[in-house]
């Protein structure tokens, strides 16, 4: 995707002309200003979203070699340098929440086992969500291997069909829910290997938050960025806010499966 290649590439010049060597220079939120005023330059949330992503890509790398070069790798509370950068990190944060989410797979790909299925899990108690995810990927489906339940036939073994489909996926799109959170077929059969896939293998975790549930209260769950905040769940969401949330994780399951 080259526009994100401009997009990041222009992040990291204004951080090396504008943050990296004024972090003791000005104050945080001063810096923070300049930052948000050179986001007006872009037209789109998602353009925004992506360079506040290089930036804080920036400073964290930044950080990580000031700790190692003056702290023996250690946190200094009492650091300027430090205090300045977390500040401005936080900031940044606060900013990326109203914005389109950047999704990064955690994990290295493992070459030896080629993946490039995408999964949906769900429950079917919220098949009206699921008919969405599937419109809104319609489009695409010359280009990705896009896959759900709906796809196993009549003749065929639907258990051995969804273990092979997983072991194929490399986005698992993940339709969060009270009823998905207490299904014991998905809690048993599907979320253990999709799991291991994003640990071993390079799998990407997407996760949709469609009902009001207790997400934070599942450690397995919660450790991957969800695509909506858990206060804002996709049933709670006018139309126009919840096709700009499914816009963007077609967006991100493309920018996964390209390897961008």
């Amino acid at each position: 995707m080259q526009d994100e290649k401009i997009i990041r590439d222009e992040a990291k010049q204004f951080y090396n002309k504008h943050v990296k060597i004024d972090i003791f220079a000005e104050e945080t939120i001063k810096q923070f200003h300049k930052l948000k005023s050179r986001l007006y330059d872009f037209y789109s949330d998602e353009f925004k979203s992506i360079f506040l992503d290089e930036i804080q890509n920036c400073i964290k790398t930044e950080l990580i070699e000031h700790r190692e070069t003056q702290h023996n790798g250690q946190i200094d509370s009492d650091c300027t340098y430090e205090k300045n950068a977390e500040k401005l990190l936080f900031y940044i944060r606060q900013e990326i929440g109203i914005l389109p989410i950047v999704v990064h797979q955690n994990f290295k790909t493992n070459p030896a086992q080629v993946r490039e299925k995408i999964f949906v899990s769900y429950s079917h108690k919220d098949k009206e969500f699921l008919i969405d995810i599937q419109r809104h990927f319609k489009p695409f489906l010359k280009q990705i291997d896009y896959w759900d339940d709906t796809k196993i036939q009549p003749s065929q073994k639907w258990k051995e069909e969804i273990r092979k489909a997983i072991n194929e996926t490399k986005v698992a799109i993940l339709l969060v829910s009270t009823d998905f959170l207490g299904s014991d077929f998905i809690a048993t059969d599907e979320l253990p290997p999709l799991l291991e896939a994003a640990e071993r293998n390079g799998a990407a975790i997407l996760i949709v938050i469609l009902k009001p549930c207790l997400f934070e209260e599942f450690s397995e769950l919660n450790q991957f960025q969800a695509m909506n905040p858990p206060t804002r769940p996709l049933i709670k969401m006018d139309d126009t806010e919840k096709e700009e949330l499914l816009v963007n994780l077609v967006r991100q399951t493309k920018r996964i499966l390209n390897n961008q």
